[in-house]
């Protein structure tokens, strides 16, 4: 207690220390949860997106849809996985799939954080949208078979942990 009373400045400089070291303790054990992403994390973030952009169709004009998930190594040789995930959507008979696609093109390109890229030039309607974190939307329409489909594909990030 007498160190203390004749050392307050020293008393003070410890205790700070002390904190300084749990804070950054409880930083690190945070961040390293928060950057560690599971092959179920990627997928989660690669269905979400599709979701999203699925909402935009009326729940009326939807017969089905269906996901094919598969998983791959990471391109860079790390021990991460990708996934790619294609989401076939078939719509009712008489549903302008092309308008829709136009429109949502429309929309997405005026969203902030969004880029949207249409060409149609050639066979179906292609609709590629990247939202801010990178990640790719390809959306194609097959307005020529029947019954027409939608087809969603995009490509997770990979995990860094599995």
């Amino acid at each position: 207690m007498r160190w203390l009373r004749k050392h307050p400045t020293m008393a003070l400089a410890a205790a700070c220390v002390i904190l300084l070291v749990g804070i950054v303790a409880t930083g690190l054990a945070l961040s390293s949860s928060v950057n560690s992403l599971t092959v179920d994390d990627v997928t989660t973030e690669v269905t979400s997106g599709m979701d999203e952009l699925q909402a935009q169709l009326s729940a009326p004009s939807i017969v089905s849809a269906a996901d094919t998930i598969r998983t791959e190594p990471c391109p860079d040789g790390g021990k991460g996985t990708l996934v790619a995930v294609e989401r076939s959507i078939v719509v009712v008979d008489g549903f302008d799939l092309n308008g829709w696609v136009r429109e949502l093109s429309a929309t997405y390109s005026a969203k902030e954080g969004w880029s949207a890229t249409l060409d149609s030039a050639l066979g179906p309607s292609t609709l590629t949208l990247a939202n801010r974190s990178l990640m790719l939307f390809t959306l194609d329409a097959f307005t020529a078979e029947q019954p027409q489909r939608l087809v969603m594909k995009a490509t997770s990030r990979c995990s860094t942990v599995d």
